[in-house]
């Protein structure tokens, strides 16, 4: 891919697939690009938006999202609120600029995921409103779906409206990797781990270099805990955060497994590390709030977490 204003070389790849099966090839290599260039164009129009002194909706937005990838290599609470002032600044001049409405929808589900919450916003509005705007005016965007489906899965635990907003995506987007990764997620939540996992490995082959691969890797882990593969949920959760996910919920999918294979010792290092980046980390929490199972709680308790 190239700059076609300045020349300049942006992006290049190749790809190795059998041959045998040309139509299943021809979908894997138009998914792949589709999601690797868009990847790629939204950094390549934030660094050029970087030099344009009076920004208009479309620039902020588009470095907003700039910002939402650098909060999946560096996933803190600043990374995030520096992506919604983006995206409410595009919103002051277009509130109508669906990939905007998206994005901030995102921000809030994001706070509500890593529990950064306040009790002064209306979360269902914020995620679920914006996101059926920003669907209305921009039906083929894939980023409103996965907002919507993630805060309906993951965090409400209505996993039926969750996965038929990640399909409504997918029949417009069927070769979206963040809508695979948004469907792997709802189907976690409803207990269908083996589904749950390939479709997080699916999302993992459309965009092996995904900014999001951190956190897709980690959901990988989280459903091979749930299958009791945890030999291999102990490699996906260090790839995740050798890949920069270093959030708690990494670290405490990283404990569980520890403690599963009774590696006490690392287990215990991991919850360390979990209560340093959230210290109101307790196993009430994780039951109460992201609904883990008894046995992935009896792992906590090995490891260290404070019950309360």
């Amino acid at each position: 891919m190239i700059d076609a204003q300045s020349g300049a070389h942006i992006w290049a790849d190749r790809f190795e697939e059998d041959v045998a099966d040309l139509f299943k090839l021809q979908d894997e290599v138009v998914g792949r690009l589709a999601n690797t260039l868009g990847n790629e164009l939204v950094k390549a129009e934030a660094r050029g938006d970087s030099r344009i002194a009076n920004l208009d909706a479309f620039d902020l937005t588009m470095r907003g999202r700039a910002l939402n990838f650098e909060f999946l290599r560096r996933p803190t609470r600043e990374n995030n609120n520096a992506a919604r002032a983006l995206f409410e600044q595009a919103l002051a001049i277009n509130p109508e600029d669906a990939a905007a409405l998206a994005g901030d929808a995102r921000t809030y589900m994001i706070d509500k995921v890593y529990d950064w919450t306040s009790t002064d916003i209306d979360y269902d509005a914020k995620i679920i409103g914006q996101a059926d705007r920003s669907i209305a005016i921009a039906p083929n965007d894939p980023l409103p779906y996965y907002a919507k489906s993630v805060y309906l899965s993951y965090v409400l635990h209505r996993t039926e409206e969750g996965l038929r907003a990640a399909d409504a995506g997918l029949a417009l987007n069927p070769g979206s990797a963040l809508l695979y990764f948004a469907s792997g997620v709802g189907k976690f939540q409803a207990g269908i781990f083996a589904e749950s996992k390939s479709d997080i490995l699916h999302a993992i082959q459309l965009s092996p270099r995904d900014p999001s691969l951190g956190l897709w890797l980690n959901a990988l882990a989280s459903s091979d805990i749930a299958l009791g593969h945890f030999d291999d949920a102990n490699n996906e959760s260090n790839r995740a955060i050798d890949a920069g996910y270093r959030t708690f919920l990494a670290y405490t999918d990283l404990a569980v497994a520890y403690a599963m294979t009774n590696r006490t010792d690392e287990a215990k290092a991991a919850v360390a590390a979990a209560l340093k980046l959230n210290p109101k980390l307790t196993v009430k929490l994780m039951s109460e709030r992201y609904h883990e199972p008894p046995a992935v709680l009896e792992a906590l308790r090995k490891a260290g977490a404070p019950e309360e």
